[in-house]
């Protein structure tokens, strides 16, 4: 045979046989890709893409209860641990869930502390089941303070409120007698004084406690301000024999001037001013006292009273809380003032710390930070001023 026909044969073939095998290769292969398909169907894509949006935890489980997708909130935040996944009340909700498509919730229960979070059980497509899960522990602890903040107004207006229909009715028996009749109704003065200034407060402490928006706020010069706290409360002062002294070391070429709420602001000064009187022996002297200290503008209202013992000066800024609650009831302490005093100055940025020593006295410090382009535009102006002359 012609050796030119030979090898040509020989190439034909070898050609024949690699392409039957790229052929079965391929074959196989594709073949592999849809029994894998089959076994383990592919996510739908919307449902993925939705779920890596969305700030809930979210998993996905396959019909072997095995995870197959967990989006960005899940890989950061673990809600589930491994361990719950392997729970059998986990695991059979999941199953109920696969095999009827009822969606199940799990509701955190109310009176046990750990468990906070709510989860929601709910198929997609037959083949899948997707886990929601969402923390709810701040929630439960906001309404817990909501529960306790209710129970004790209504405990603290009963009674003034039951006190003031007593009164009344005690005046009406007394018509004949006059100066029975006068010392009844100084107390229910009183009594009606005590009630409006509870309902002030739970105002002020709603309204401190209220996120503060950009039109609530207003250039607010903190020296007028706490200047004319002073003045108002100067006789307060007065009835109880109490001396106020100002002394303002702040650096006077810097403007203390905030953007904020006057009214809350004032209210916070207002309420350390009369705790501070409330709590001096006559004859005392209260102090308020103004600096500038690393960028922020400090207001110390300190008093010579009888102090707070270390044990107490961890809970006097709870609202209600009161270190003797006989005595500040009787003075006509509502026991918000410090707590609005808090509230207001966390809304602005600022805060307020206490020293205190039992049989010394105590000393309640406010911090409003203040806005560096104030100090640098101020200096500023201040050099072109002095510019000006010499040209």
């Amino acid at each position: 045979m012609d050796p030119t026909l030979i090898v040509l044969a020989s190439v034909a073939l070898g050609a024949a046989i690699g392409g039957g095998t790229t052929l079965a290769i391929v074959s196989g292969r594709a073949a592999g890709r849809r029994r894998a398909a089959e076994m383990r169907p592919e996510l739908p894509e919307i449902a993925t893409s939705i779920l890596n949006e969305i700030e809930i935890f979210a998993l996905i489980l396959d019909a072997s209860l095995s995870v197959v997708y967990a989006n960005p909130t899940a890989r950061r935040e673990q809600h589930v641990s491994a361990e719950q996944l392997r729970e059998p009340d986990f695991l059979g909700r999941v199953r109920r869930v696969m095999s009827t498509g009822v969606s199940e919730l799990h509701v955190p229960d109310p009176e046990n502390s750990l468990d906070t979070v709510r989860i929601h059980f709910v198929r997609l497509q037959r083949r899948f089941v997707v886990v929601l899960a969402e923390d709810l522990g701040e929630e439960q602890r906001v309404n817990a303070m909501r529960r306790d903040f209710i129970a004790n107004v209504s405990h603290e207006l009963k009674t003034p409120i039951a006190a003031i229909g007593l009164l009344s009715e005690a005046v009406q028996q007394a018509a004949d007698e006059p100066e029975v009749v006068r010392g009844f109704a100084k107390s229910l003065v009183k009594e009606s004084r005590r009630l409006g200034e509870l309902s002030r407060d739970v105002i002020q402490l709603s309204e401190a406690q209220s996120t503060l928006r950009p039109e609530d706020r207003e250039e607010v010069s903190l020296r007028d301000l706490v200047r004319g706290e002073v003045e108002s409360h100067r006789e307060f002062a007065a009835q109880h024999g109490v001396e106020l002294v100002v002394t303002d070391d702040a650096k006077l070429d810097r403007e203390a001037v905030i953007l904020g709420r006057p009214t809350s602001l004032g209210s916070a000064i207002a309420n350390l001013l009369s705790n501070a009187i409330r709590h001096s022996p006559e004859g005392g002297r209260v102090g308020i006292g103004m600096s500038i200290e690393r960028g922020a503008f400090l207001v110390t209202v300190t008093d010579q009273g009888e102090g707070v013992a270390p044990e107490h000066l961890q809970r006097i800024f709870e609202r209600f809380y009161r270190v003797d609650g006989a005595r500040t009831r009787g003075e006509g302490g509502t026991g918000l003032g410090l707590s609005i005093a808090r509230h207001t100055m966390r809304a602005h940025g600022g805060d307020v710390d206490v020293w205190s020593q039992p049989g010394v006295g105590s000393s309640f410090t406010l911090s409003f930070p203040l806005p560096e382009d104030k100090g640098k535009s101020k200096s500023k102006s201040s050099k072109r001023t002095k510019k000006g002359p010499q040209q």
